[in-house]
């Protein structure tokens, strides 16, 4: 076993004397894949800006070096709560992991007062916590910001009368779901960005930037500056669970920066918001970025926010790709998932960016769609290729093409998981068309990953002792395999199809989208595939 010691730009260090509460933050992956992002950080800076609580964060380990917390290498069992985030399904068997080589018993039956309380929150936890209830004290549904402050008094609280016989009583906080209870829970979201609290003196790794540990964008400052989506996109959860959009407005946007840099000084901005694009004045943020010297890093990006304006601004931050994604290549395909972007739009915007010196693209498409047939298929051939002609060259054109897995809480969550030989012709199709041609490079979902994904996606609490008896047989496809067999559980039960209408097991949810609504978007897309 190594022990290895990550240097950091803005690490919290207290006294733990000092505090009434003491909080592990958990992100169940690896450091590079959890401090990429913006959430490890705003969590972290909405417990530690409170005198009276002490926050200290918990990876899997990237090598073998033991599960210890960064800042002050303490185990996982001598803090109070153990708070996880769950960004991406196929990480709960690392939340039972972590739990399991703490010495902290996984299942919340089995805990006792001595115990950490288990608490957690996330996309995942939002829109299904059940695969996780029997493991998980208290799950936040929806925004962390409006509750934290209330949740942390509670439990202090809690802590205090030294039992776990009152957690019933946070059943009552809006956003709260004991699964002791099966509560009817409500999402909690934020109404006015501008108000939330932004992390400002951000955490960064002081790293080579070919170190493992280096974030994906390297040593960038997050700035969020949307929340949620309104494009209505049927597959998409979180464009489901964010609802509705948000937008931080251009003087606050620019007063984060202008912090950031002083008590986050890097070299380069990552703009952070699952539509971004439609900010009213993305160019204008783009422009002030760029206007202090600082690279600038984008996501995805919708054609019709490409402009020959923002092209020259993302060439000066240094941008050297852009990604798109088209998902449904095919106008019917589009109109299914209402996720509509005019072909001719699409490669415009492929022409606007190549001109302006960007010349490498990224593009994300989406297989196995409700009522998909192979001309729907042909046509992401189709597009991929009339956007290579526009005079992209070798290995300029990234495709990753990726099966839809349906998902809790949106208008296809009662759609299956596409049979596996339909999906493998899709991409063979795809592969053989293209990679014969030198300007694409092409990559697809492990369907195996893509199985896992939606078992865990749809899954009820009967998943969960899969997910433990996984997690200690050490991972792995054949883990997978073997838990599944000697539980007795099918995954076809659970990524098949489902009768429109019939309960799921995330229903007791409420994330603000009633169930007419959803059953009405099945009805449209139903409707025009049948035409």
């Amino acid at each position: 076993m190594v022990d290895l010691s990550i240097p950091e730009l803005n690490a919290v260090k207290k006294d733990w004397r000092g505090v009434d509460l003491t909080v592990a933050l958990c992100y169940p992956n690896v450091y590079r894949a959890g401090m990429t992002g913006l959430t490890v950080r705003l969590l972290y800076a909405l417990f530690n800006v409170r005198e009276d609580v002490l926050c200290e964060r918990f990876f899997i380990p990237t090598f073998r070096e033991p599960l210890i917390s960064i800042e002050s290498r303490q185990p996982l069992s001598k803090f109070d709560v153990v708070a996880f985030t769950l960004q991406y399904e196929e990480d709960y068997p690392n939340v039972v992991r972590m739990l399991i080589e703490s010495g902290i018993p996984p299942r919340r039956r089995d805990r006792t007062a001595e115990d950490p309380l288990v608490i957690a929150g996330g996309p995942c936890a939002t829109a299904n916590p059940e695969p996780l209830a029997d493991y998980i004290d208290l799950f936040v549904i929806g925004e962390a910001e409006v509750i934290i402050n209330q949740l942390i008094d509670s439990i202090k609280d809690l802590r205090g009368h030294g039992s776990r016989t009152q957690l019933r009583d946070l059943a009552e906080i809006d956003g709260v779901y004991i699964p002791e209870e099966s509560n009817p829970a409500r999402r909690v979201w934020v109404r006015n960005l501008d108000d939330a609290p932004h992390p400002i003196a951000q955490q960064i790794p002081l790293v080579d930037p070919g170190s493992p540990y280096m974030t994906t964008f390297g040593g960038a400052f997050s700035l969020e500056v949307s929340r949620g989506c309104s494009r209505g996109c049927r597959f998409c959860m979180i464009g489901s669970i964010g609802r509705p959009r948000r937008d931080r407005t251009l003087d606050k946007i620019e007063a984060i920066l202008d912090d950031g840099v002083t008590y986050t000084p890097v070299k380069k901005v990552a703009l952070i918001g699952a539509s971004v694009f439609d900010h009213p004045n993305l160019e204008e943020i783009c422009e002030y970025v760029t206007s202090k010297g600082l690279e600038l890093s984008i996501p995805s990006i919708r054609p019709e926010a490409v402009t020959e304006r923002l092209t020259k601004l993302l060439v000066k931050g240094g941008q050297r790709s852009v990604t798109m994604a088209p998902d449904a290549a095919s106008p019917r395909m589009q109109m299914i998932t209402n996720k509509r972007m005019d072909e001719d739009s699409i490669i415009e915007a492929a022409k606007t960016l190549l001109d302006g010196g960007l010349r490498r693209l990224k593009l994300y498409y989406m297989i196995g769609l409700p009522q998909e047939r192979p001309e729907d298929i042909e046509y992401i051939i189709q597009l991929s290729k009339r956007i290579a002609e526009l005079g992209y060259g070798p290995k300029s054109i990234h495709i990753s093409i990726n099966p839809l897995i349906p998902k809790p809480q949106t208008p296809f969550q009662w759609e299956g998981l596409a049979p596996t030989p339909h999906l493998r012709k899709a991409i063979r199709l795809i592969r053989s068309e293209l990679m014969r041609d030198g300007r694409f490079v092409v990559d697809a979902l492990d369907l195996r990953h893509a199985r896992i994904q939606a078992l865990l996606s749809r899954g009820d609490r009967r998943i969960g002792r899969v997910i433990e008896h996984v997690a200690r047989l050490g991972g792995g496809f054949g883990a997978w395999r073997r838990a599944l067999r000697e539980f007795g559980v099918k995954m076809e039960d659970y990524i098949g199809s489902r009768v429109v209408g019939e309960p799921n097991p995330w229903d007791h949810i409420d994330i603000g989208l009633n169930r007419s609504f959803l059953i009405d978007e099945v009805r449209r897309y139903v409707e025009y595939g049948a035409r």
